[in-house]
């Protein structure tokens, strides 16, 4: 039996065969399933009940995972992971710039699927409320409040996604140290990642673009070809 304490993840799938596996796999972990067929339910359900992690395909009657997940981030950084059979690269971008904390391409491998979501739900929980609060961190023109999730370039804040604020966190951590892609990858994202290297230049891509919005006169973040990057307050 489900612990009713346990937390919510809501299915949205107009697949009825594909919803009751992810159903079913994700109900044997122990977490509470709630399941949409179209998008319009989504957002009904996702108002009225909540969720503490979306699972989200793209095409779907009504409103599709685009405007869903746009509606989400209106509201909530509750993780997201758009599980979809586009598996396009400039889908994949698209999906991440709006602001999904994962991408997996259809047919998916359960097992895996199992893990991305238990290391959306640890990221989560490690920014709530009550978790150690490290304090601000300061390099220089870059202050970063891990406890309220913000981040204030030269004074003015930027709005980063979960996943763009932890990369970027865990890179002020080591000002100087190069860090390689295999490490970012399971820092950031979780130790089942490692390979999925255009997963994180896309996100270092979207990260960039929002510091240079409050400096574009500044570099914040040096690229080693071919090795990773690392932090500089130059």
């Amino acid at each position: 039996m489900t612990d009713p304490g346990a937390e919510r993840i809501l299915i949205v799938e107009d697949q009825p065969e594909f919803a009751e596996l992810l159903r079913l796999w994700i109900d044997r972990h122990g977490w509470q399933t709630l399941v949409a067929s179209d998008g319009w339910e989504a957002l009904r359900v996702f108002e009225a009940q909540g969720a503490d992690l979306v699972v989200l395909d793209i095409g779907l009657p009504g409103p599709d995972g685009w405007e869903i997940i746009e509606r989400i981030r209106a509201v909530s950084q509750v993780p997201v992971l758009m599980v979809t059979a586009l598996g396009a690269e400039a889908d994949r971008i698209r999906g991440l710039q709006a602001g999904a904390d994962d991408y997996m391409n259809k047919p998916v491998s359960f097992p895996e699927l199992i893990a991305r979501i238990q290391a959306a739900l640890r990221r989560a929980r490690a920014r709530t409320p009550g978790a150690d609060d490290p304090g601000i961190l300061m390099r220089g023109a870059v202050h970063i409040h891990p406890r309220s999730h913000r981040v204030l370039v030269q004074g003015i804040e930027i709005h980063l996604t979960p996943t763009e604020f932890r990369l970027l966190h865990h890179l002020a951590e080591h000002p100087g140290e190069l860090m390689g892609h295999r490490e970012l990858l399971q820092a950031v994202w979780g130790p089942a990642y490692g390979e999925e290297t255009q997963l994180l230049r896309v996100t270092m891509r979207n990260l960039r673009a929002k510091l240079a919005s409050a400096a574009p006169e500044r570099r914040f973040i040096a690229t080693e070809y071919g090795l990773g990057y690392r932090f500089t307050e130059a």
